[in-house]
């Protein structure tokens, strides 16, 4: 899968580039002016669902839960939009990770993993995610800088922290390699 993680980094990488994204929260508006075939509406989706991506010609329409958190709403959008990358000719219906992790192998559909993948680098770029992290070492340092930098990203308190799990991991495996 290596290889397909690099492709969505790329990708992802592509898309912050066209709109110009530097510091986080990354924008959605933005997002949808540079790729107008993309629309997002609020939906009354039925129980389990966060979200789904519909077709209509080249249209994208991202559907996501009307009521849910915006920090709930932006991984399950972000996650929609990779599905409308990744995965063009399909529509999907989905229940969203909220504790997506780089080192879980996925569980079931890749696709599902994929998009978790893609959200979690469209929303929180770890090049970003480290830039703006103090260290994670310290006794609560992971529980600070996770309500911190959630705020900051725009996403749950939930999904910062997995992200920041896998940032210590991958800050760990650097040092071992000094």
């Amino acid at each position: 899968m290596p290889d397909r993680e690099n492709e969505i980094i790329a990708l992802v990488t592509y898309i912050h580039n066209r709109i110009g994204f530097r510091d986080p929260p990354f924008s959605l508006l933005d997002f949808c002016g540079a790729f107008p075939n993309y629309e997002l509406t609020p939906a009354e989706l039925p129980r389990g669902l966060n979200g789904e991506v519909l077709l209509k010609g080249s249209l994208r329409i991202i559907r996501y839960r009307q009521g849910s958190r915006p920090a709930t709403n932006r991984f399950t959008i972000g996650h929609e939009i990779g599905h409308g990358f990744l995965h063009e000719d399909k529509e999907f219906r989905c229940r969203v990770s909220t504790a997506f992790s780089i080192f879980k192998p996925p569980a079931g559909d890749a696709r599902e993993w994929e998009a978790d993948f893609f959200s979690s680098e469209l929303l929180m770029p770890m090049p970003v995610v480290n830039r703006l992290a103090g260290p994670l070492d310290a006794p609560d340092a992971e529980r600070r800088e996770t309500a911190r930098l959630s705020e900051i990203f725009g996403v749950t308190s939930v999904t910062m922290r997995s992200r920041l799990t896998d940032l210590a991991r991958m800050r760990e495996w650097e040092c071992e390699g000094l």
